[in-house]
């Protein structure tokens, strides 16, 4: 005890400090505004609703600014789960029901963005960030979380990426564009250089693979109901042998329901965009085939005709093995765009067959159909057609006896090709033994074909070599008249050259035209070499004069055994000087020899 002013008093044992304690206290709740209005700044700033959602009663205490979010007044969103939920638009709301409850399960934060249609019907779009509320044991009690409007930023994000697609579709259609055109420049390619039906049809089918399928066939038949010829590729090319093997063990059924032969007798194409197990349960009949399908794990085809003029005369088979593809609307169209130009090929080719085989048949009668056997001469001959041969040429020769002592040789060109040569090719042979028959002189022989065809064919005109030979001891005595023809190769013996006979006049130009005889000697072992100027008359570079024409052969026919020997020899040195296939102009070569010593036959 202590005293004060006389009086005991008793010792202090604490101090309070009320005024710390209001102190500290007034500071949190001061704190506890500046964040209450930092947060609300933050919400302003962002457009911001916010909520509370309590699991226990479902109901959901949501500000006005939220409420406003999906066009409803204060007090909106007062009933809980349900009444937020209508609000969603109906092709968000099972992804956005989706992703709360798998953040409820997992106790984790979510983030979205969805629509919600207002009660005018407008849609908007909500970007939400939420978390989940537990208890001290860990137990989801509700949810709180934000929400703003992002309609203009998600209307600018769709434009881009609705700008992007179309750019990329664009570019994707460009790109399927070029690559059909380059398929189709690429068939057109191979099928100008094909040689004959079954080198386009190979041809094709290689062009076709990879782009159109992993195989590639193509059948085509002379007529509905026949065997096809058949062509196939593959990505691997030991499956093409594989396919040949396959081709024998299931021969081809003219009758078959689908595939292939449907396709040829309808004209329709077929599209199997899946092949699924329901699709080979029509081959239960055929097991084996059933199985070779599944062993090839074949997962979509197509099969389109080969049509020209309204004429299908086959089909092309094209399959995909390979996963992640199958057939679609385009593949088809553009199959059929590949497809129209193979047969297009396939048809301009067989016309030209059959136009080349009516030229060749008219082309044999307007020559000799064999050579007369003349004592003292051997002979041979040959005709190259111009290019594929597909038109009659102009060019001719004939060999006939003239009487029991004496032979004609002819070799002529007439101007041009087609009907118009054959018919004055007829016209010259029927009109040259006419005359020489007669006993008419070679000039005089052509004097009348020159009448003949001023008179008949006053459009057109030939050249002409005619001679007139007979036996003249060891070798051979020809009389000759030339009309505007080059000149004979005389090859004799011992290797020397020359040319023979007097140029004369056209035929069939000159109303009075003179032709002059030529007396030519052929001793034993020479050879005379007539030619048509289809030979010599050649496009820069390759063009070649007559005498250098008989300076290149005179070693080569020398030395020939025969005049066939001969003849095989010139057609060596004129394949090499320029192929056959690239001359635009007929040759018709005739090769006659004086034997060693005359004999009878």
């Amino acid at each position: 005890m202590s005293e004060i002013g006389g009086a005991p008093q008793a010792d202090p044992i604490a101090t309070v400090s009320v005024s710390d304690i209001v102190a500290e206290a007034r500071l949190a709740e001061q704190q506890a505004r500046d964040l209450a209005l930092r947060l609300q700044v933050a919400l302003d700033a962002g457009g911001l609703g916010t909520w509370h959602w309590d699991r226990a009663t479902d109901l959901a205490d949501a500000d006005d600014r939220l409420e406003a979010l999906f066009g409803l007044p204060a007090g909106g969103l007062a009933g809980g789960w349900e009444q937020w939920a209508q609000r969603l638009h109906p092709d968000d709301r099972a992804e956005v029901l989706a992703t709360l409850e798998q953040a409820l399960r997992k106790k984790s934060p979510f983030q979205i963005r969805h629509r919600v249609v207002w009660p005018d019907g407008s849609v908007h779009w909500l970007a939400t960030w939420g978390r989940v509320v537990l208890d001290g044991q860990g137990q989801v009690t509700g949810t709180v979380g934000c929400a703003a409007d992002v309609t203009e930023r998600m209307a600018a994000e769709l434009e881009m990426r609705r700008t992007a697609t179309a750019a990329s579709e664009a570019a994707a259609r460009e790109r399927l564009h070029r690559e059909r055109l380059e398929l189709l420049n690429r068939i057109n390619d191979v099928l100008g250089d094909a040689t004959d039906r079954g080198d386009i049809m190979r041809r094709a089918t290689e062009a076709a693979v990879p782009r159109l399928g992993d195989w590639c066939s193509i059948f085509v038949v002379d007529d509905v109901g026949s065997s096809p010829e058949v062509a196939v590729a593959h990505v691997d090319p030991a499956m093409v042998a594989y396919a040949s093997e396959l081709a024998e063990r299931f021969p081809f059924d003219p009758a078959a329901r689908h595939g292939v032969a449907r396709v040829i007798r309808s004209g329709r194409p077929e599209l199997y965009r899946d092949i699924t197990s329901d699709l080979l349960a029509g081959l239960e009949a055929e097991p084996e085939l059933l199985q070779v399908v599944r062993d090839l794990g074949l997962r979509s085809a197509m099969v389109v005709p080969l049509t020209k003029r309204g004429r299908t005369i086959g089909a092309m088979q094209l399959v995909l093995a390979s996963p992640g593809r199958t057939y679609t609307d385009e593949d088809l169209a553009l199959a059929q765009a590949a497809a129209g130009r193979i047969a297009s090929s396939l048809e301009n080719r067989r016309l030209s067959d059959r136009q080349r085989l009516i030229a060749q048949t008219l082309q044999r009668s307007l020559l000799p159909e064999a050579l007369p056997d003349i004592a003292g001469v051997d002979l041979a001959v040959r005709y190259w057609a111009a290019g594929e041969g597909s038109e009659v040429g102009g060019d001719f020769y004939d060999v006939f006896a003239v009487d029991d002592d004496r032979f004609a040789v002819v070799i002529g060109d007439v101007c041009g090709t087609g009907p118009q040569a054959a018919a004055v090719t007829a016209l010259a042979r029927h009109t040259i033994r006419a005359s020489a028959w007669h006993g008419d002189d070679p000039p005089v022989v052509l004097d009348h074909l020159n009448r003949a065809l001023l008179r008949s064919r006053p459009d057109t005109f030939c050249t002409v070599v005619y001679a007139v030979g007979q036996l003249a001891g060891p070798g051979l005595q020809l009389t000759m008249a030339v009309g505007g023809h080059p000149l004979p190769i005389l090859v004799r013996a011992d290797g020397s050259v020359g040319r023979v006979g007097q140029p004369g006049l056209l035929v069939g130009v000159f109303e009075e035209a003179a032709y002059h005889s030529s007396e030519v000697a052929l001793a034993g072992g020479s050879t005379l070499v007539l030619y048509s100027d289809g030979a010599t008359d050649l496009p820069p570079p390759h063009g070649i004069s007559d005498e250098q024409l008989a300076t290149l052969l005179a070693a080569d026919v020398a030395a020939a055994a025969d005049p066939e020997a001969a003849a095989d020899a010139i057609a060596d040195l004129l394949q090499r000087h320029l192929p056959f296939p690239q001359r635009h102009d007929d040759i018709a070569l005739l090769v006659l020899r004086a034997e060693p010593a005359a004999r009878s036959r």
